[in-house]
């Protein structure tokens, strides 16, 4: 066996890793320095309007025009209609309610009982009417001018009333938004096929008192029902607003609850009161337009809502509704 001999020379490994090392730091140093550079850079730079930018928008100047706001029914024996003037989005003034403006109502192209007059309290313009409005299918115009301003005016056709087949109230006999008992009140009726019609929904507590001398007192008290019928919007006027696109042409009931103590027990004679509005559509665009935007009104996350108009020349709505009403006993 020989033997082999190991003669150990400079220590070559030992040298190779503290270079290494060294190189190491040197570039994580100067890895440092340029993140720390970085950093700086971006800091330095950031001032309150960093994370902003303003943006100059022109606002086109804004023409002021006459406003109307006519919301009329077949039931109505007096008209009250509102006239302004428009503001720019940026205008801080206030409104104008011009005294001296002529408002006028045609039906089927004939002066109805003459001109409207102003009521400096109420800031609205009136008409009184011998007999109610009626729900005959007539055409009207609205016609409105005051000096200093382009006249407008609105078009309708009075909607056909639609009338309530079945009503019906049931005490205890529905079930509210959380699991609990109401009571249930049921309103059913035929839609007219071949058109598009537009409904809206009220509802009244009505209790009668005999006076002494023989006359008869009549007090009525609105109700606030609500319903679970997905076909049900909320209105800004009416509680409920609906259209027959899911029935058109047929027959269809509308299921409703009333909260506790909408009608009392035990009152001799309590009736409950139904009104079924057949709408313009003017009527029902603007009725659940203005709801949409009060509803998303100081509310940063809600899109913009146009409140619906019809004014030609203007600003604002004339728009008609017909009644059909109908009544029943409570019975508790």
């Amino acid at each position: 066996m020989k033997n082999i001999t190991i003669i150990n020379g400079p220590n070559l490994t030992s040298l190779s890793v503290g270079l290494y090392c060294k190189l190491v730091k040197f570039r994580l140093g100067i890895i440092k320095i340029t993140i720390l550079g970085i950093a700086l850079a971006l800091f330095s730079g950031c001032g309150p309007d960093s994370f902003s930018q303003v943006v100059e928008v022109d606002i086109p100047e804004h023409e002021s025009r006459l406003a109307l706001n006519a919301r009329v029914s077949s039931l109505d024996t007096g008209i009250t209609v509102l006239v302004a003037h428009s503001l720019g989005i940026l205008d801080t003034s206030d409104y104008d309610f011009p005294e001296d403006a002529t408002v006028r109502l045609f039906r089927d192209g004939e002066l109805l009982g003459g001109d409207f007059f102003f009521s400096p309290d109420k800031l609205n313009y009136f008409l009184t009417l011998d007999e109610p409005l009626g729900a005959a299918p007539a055409f009207y115009r609205m016609e409105v001018s005051a000096p200093g301003y382009e006249a407008i005016s609105g078009e309708q056709r009075m909607p056909v009333p639609v009338p309530i087949q079945v009503l019906r109230f049931e005490r205890d006999g529905a079930i509210d938004d959380e699991g609990r008992r109401a009571d249930g009140i049921e309103v059913q009726f035929s839609d007219p096929g071949g058109e598009e019609n537009y409904y809206a929904l009220e509802f009244f507590y009505e209790v009668s008192s005999v006076q002494p001398g023989g006359d008869t007192l009549i007090f009525t008290n609105i109700l606030y029902a609500s319903t679970l019928d997905q076909i049900v919007q909320y209105g800004y006027q009416y509680e409920q607003l609906f259209t027959d696109k899911s029935f058109n042409g047929s027959s269809y009931t509308v299921s409703l609850y009333l909260y506790q103590g909408g009608i009392p027990e035990g009152v001799p004679g309590a009736r409950l009161k139904a009104r079924l509005y057949s709408l313009s559509r003017d009527a029902f665009l603007y009725d659940l337009s203005l709801r949409q935007y009060r509803d998303a009104r100081d509310n940063p996350f809600a899109e913009p809502v146009t409140v619906h108009g019809n004014i030609e020349g203007g600003y604002g709505v004339f728009a008609l509704s017909s009644v059909a009403e109908e009544r029943v006993e409570v019975v508790d």
